[in-house]
């Protein structure tokens, strides 16, 4: 199972995308592609709810 990936701006679930090798990672609520450096992961979405 892979671990799950959310947008920085939504904080909806992400979608992973692969071709030719390359991963990618995509926002259908932004309709933008999600850098790995900015995406955040299920523990980052944790920590972000209880600062809340």
């Amino acid at each position: 199972m892979q671990e799950k990936y959310y947008c920085p701006e939504c904080k909806e679930e992400l979608n992973r995308v692969s071709g030719c090798g390359s991963v990618s990672y995509f926002c259908d609520n932004c309709k933008k592609l999600v850098s790995r450096k900015n995406m955040l992961s299920e523990d980052e979405m944790k920590k972000d709810e209880k600062k809340n």
